[in-house]
C-alpha cells in the first residue's frame, strides 16, 4: 500500500484501530468481515469528516487524467481535457516570455520565472486554450518521443462554492540524446462535484513559479550503466533484480529480512589496484556482496572468496585504514554486532573483532576525534528495542518502541563512540567524552566536520521524529549545542551532509527530511489536532516541510536558508550529498528519495 498519509497520521490511525481489532479477536472468526468493514470505514476520509481529504482524492483523480493527457501522442487535442474543465475554465500561459537564465554551460540551461498576475487578455480559455498552451510548451522540445509527468496536490483549502489547491507539476520530456524537465507550481481553483458526478472541475489555474532544465543534444550528464557494469555477475540477476517483494515472501523476518531496505553500501579500493570497488549490504538471509572493479569498468563479485559474505541483516559499511598500513580495512554494522575486518592483501579479510555497541544499528561515521592519529568510529542506534527482542533474529523495527511524542521523541536508542586504541581494539567512550548528552533519539545518520575551524572534528546527528544534535568538540570532549546554534531542525531527520555551498570558506549543513503532500494538506486543516497547542501543531507541520539547508554564519550559529535556496522539496528524502557534478567549482546537491510502495491488493 502506498503511504497516503505522513507517519504521524499513520500512527494515529493505527492506534485508533487497535481497540476494534482486539474486540474482533475476542468475538472470533465470524467477525472478520465486520472488522474489514470497520477498517475500510476508518481509512475512508469521507467517514471521518475530513472533507478536504475527500476533495483531495477526487481532485487527484482529475489531475492524474490530465497528466495522462500530457503523455499521449501530440499534437494535443482539447477534447482530452474537456470533461475535467469547467465551461468557464481559464489558465495562465504555460510558456513564459520573460525568463531568467540562472545557470548555463555546455551541457544544459536552467531558467526560472515568477511574475505577478497575468492580465486577463493573455490568459488561456477553455479546453482548446489549455491544449494550445500545452502545444506551445511541448513544441519547444522538438523531437520529444517520451514524456512522463506528475501533478501532485499538496495543499488544499475550502472556499465558498468550491476549493483551492496548490499543485506541484513535473514534466520530463526525453528525446534521443537530450531531455527537458519542466517544474511548476499551480494554484488551482475548483468547483464542487455536481450531484451524481464524483469529479470536481477545474475553474482556474494560476502559474506561480516555473523552472526548466534543458539539456543540449548529446550532453546528458548521467546514464544508467547498472546492467552493463553488474549484469554479468551472478548476484545481479539472482539477488538484486528480483526485488524486495520477492525476498520478503521467501525469507523470514526471524533471520532479519525486512521490507524497508535500510542497507548501506561503501565505496573503496578493497584490493589495492587503484580502482574503486563496491561493498553492498543486504537483508538477513542474503549475503553481502563485494564487487571488484576491473580495468574495463565491469566488476567481478568476490565477497565469499575474500571472507565478507555475511548473511546477517547489515545496515552500513565503511572502508577505512584502521591500522595505518596503507590499505583499506572494512567495518560492517550488522543487527547482531559491529564487525571489524582487517585487510590482509591477497589472502582476503580477517575478522579482527566485533562489538555489541547499540541495540538497533543504522549508520557509521569515522573521524579522529581525539587527534591521536587513528580513526575512531561513531555508530548510530535507532530504536531502543523491547525486552527480549535483541539479537540476530530480530528485524530492524520489528519490536522497536514507538516514538513519544511523535514530533519530538526522546525514547529512542543510544548511539556509541568507539575509540580506536590500536591493534583493532576499540573502547566505548560515549559517556566519558560527553556524547551521552541527548543520546536517546531515533538516530538515522551522522557526519563529522570541523564546522567552527578550530582544528578538531565536530559531529552532527540526524534524528527521526524530532530534533537533531550538533556536538561541538572541545578538546576531545563534546557538548550538544544544536539549540544555541539553531540547527535542531525538528523533523524526520534521515541524513546529513556538509559542504561549502556558497564558497565563503565555511562548511554549511544539509539535512534530509520528509516532504509529505498529505502532511502539508491535513496538518493545516483547522480541525487537525484541535486539542493540541499551537506550538505542537507547528512542529508537526514542520515535519512535512522537507529538507533543510543551514548556512554557517561563522559565529557558531547557522541560518535556515532552505526556502530561499529552493531545496526543501526533496520528496521522501533518505540520503543527500554535496558534489560538484559538472566541475564548475560549485557544490551541487544530490538527493536520493522514495518509499516502499506495494501493490494494492484490495484487502482493506
Amino acid at each position: 500500500m502506498s503511504p497516503l498519509y505522513p507517519r504521524p497520521l499513520l500512527l494515529c490511525a493505527a492506534l485508533s484501530l487497535l481497540p476494534g481489532f482486539l474486540d474482533a479477536q475476542d468475538q472470533g472468526a465470524s467477525s472478520t468481515q465486520g472488522l474489514a468493514s470497520e477498517l475500510t470505514d476508518k481509512f475512508d476520509p469521507s467517514k471521518d469528516t475530513f472533507e478536504t481529504e475527500v476533495l483531495n482524492e477526487r481532485a487527484g483523480n482529475v489531475l492524474k487524467e490530465i497528466a495522462h493527457g500530457f503523455e499521449l501522442p501530440h499534437p494535443i487535442d482539447g477534447d482530452r481535457f474537456r470533461a475535467f474543465l469547467d465551461p468557464g475554465f481559464r489558465c495562465d500561459p504555460l510558456v513564459r516570455s520573460e525568463v531568467e537564465v540562472v545557470f548555463e554551460d555546455d551541457s544544459f540551461t536552467v531558467t526560472r520565472s515568477s511574475r505577478p498576475e497575468t492580465p486577463d487578455a493573455q490568459r488561456l480559455q477553455g479546453a482548446e486554450g489549455f491544449a494550445e498552451g500545452l502545444g506551445r510548451l511541448f513544441g519547444r522540445w522538438e523531437g520529444t518521443n517520451h514524456v512522463r509527468s506528475k501533478l501532485k496536490l499538496w495543499r488544499i483549502e475550502q472556499i465558498d462554492a468550491g476549493f483551492e489547491t496548490e499543485v506541484l507539476v513535473q514534466i520530463l520530456a526525453q528525446a534521443e540524446g537530450r531531455a527537458a524537465q519542466h517544474s511548476a507550481s499551480w494554484h488551482c481553483t475548483w468547483s464542487l462535484p455536481a450531484a451524481g458526478d464524483p469529479l470536481p472541475r477545474l475553474i482556474d489555474v494560476r502559474i506561480e513559479d516555473v523552472e526548466e532544465v534543458v539539456s543540449r543534444a548529446g550532453s546528458t550528464l548521467f546514464s544508467d550503466c547498472t546492467a552493463s557494469v553488474l549484469g554479468k555477475t551472478g548476484p545481479y540477476p539472482s539477488q538484486v533484480l528480483p526485488g524486495i517483494n520477492h525476498w520478503t515472501a521467501r525469507l523470514s523476518n526471524q533471520i532479519g529480512m525486512q521490507m524497508f531496505g535500510h542497507h548501506g553500501l561503501a565505496v573503496g579500493d578493497a584490493d589495492g589496484d587503484g580502482l574503486e570497488d563496491l561493498y553492498v549490504c543486504d537483508g538477513g538471509g542474503l549475503p553481502n556482496r563485494l564487487y571488484l572493479q576491473q580495468e574495463d569498468g565491469t566488476v567481478v563479485e568476490r565477497a565469499r572468496q575474500l571472507g565478507l559474505d555475511w548473511l546477517d541483516l547489515s545496515t552500513s559499511a565503511l572502508w577505512l585504514d584502521l591500522d595505518q598500513d596503507g590499505d583499506q580495512d572494512l567495518v560492517v554494522s550488522t543487527l547482531a554486532r559491529l564487525l571489524i575486518c582487517v585487510n590482509e592483501g591477497s589472502t582476503g579479510f580477517r575478522l579482527a573483532g566485533s562489538f555489541r555497541a547499540v541495540t538497533e544499528p543504522y549508520s557509521l561515521a569515522a573521524a579522529d576525534y581525539d587527534l591521536d592519529g587513528d580513526l575512531d568510529l561513531f555508530l548510530c542506534g535507532y530504536g531502543a528495542g523491547a525486552e527480549g527482542t535483541e539479537g540476530p533474529h530480530r528485524g530492524l523495527g520489528d519490536s522497536a518502541v514507538s516514538p513519544v511524542p511523535y514530533h519530538d521523541a526522546n525514547n529512542g536508542g543510544a548511539n556509541a563512540l568507539l575509540r580506536n586504541d590500536g591493534d583493532f581494539e576499540f573502547v566505548d567512550v560515549t559517556d566519558p567524552v560527553g556524547l551521552g548528552q541527548n543520546n536517546s533519539r531515533f538516530s538515522f545518520a551522522a557526519a563529522w566536520e570541523d564546522f567552527d575551524d578550530d582544528g578538531d572534528p565536530d559531529l552532527y546527528v540526524a534524528n527521526d521524529f524530532g530534533r537533531n544534535n550538533l556536538y561541538e568538540n572541545r578538546g576531545g570532549k563534546f557538548v550538544d549545542i544544536a539549540e544555541e546554534a539553531a540547527v535542531q531542525d525538528i523533523a524526520s531527520g534521515m541524513s546529513v551532509a556538509w559542504g561549502d555551498y556558497d564558497r565563503d570558506g565555511r562548511m554549511d549543513c544539509y539535512v534530509s527530511n520528509m516532504f509529505s503532500a498529505a502532511g502539508n494538506r491535513v496538518t493545516y486543516q483547522r480541525r487537525f489536532a484541535e486539542s493540541s497547542s499551537e506550538d505542537t501543531i507547528d512542529k508537526v507541520q514542520r515535519m512535512a516541510r522537507g529538507n533543510t539547508l543551514f548556512h554557517n554564519a561563522g559565529d557558531g550559529t547557522f541560518h535556515d536558508v532552505s526556502e530561499e535556496a529552493g531545496v526543501t522539496m526533496g520528496r521522501w528524502a533518505w540520503s543527500s550529498g554535496f558534489a560538484d557534478l559538472n566541475n564548475d567549482g560549485w557544490q551541487d546537491l544530490v538527493v536520493t528519495n522514495g518509499y516502499f510502495t506495494n501493490e494494492d491488493s484490495g484487502d482493506l
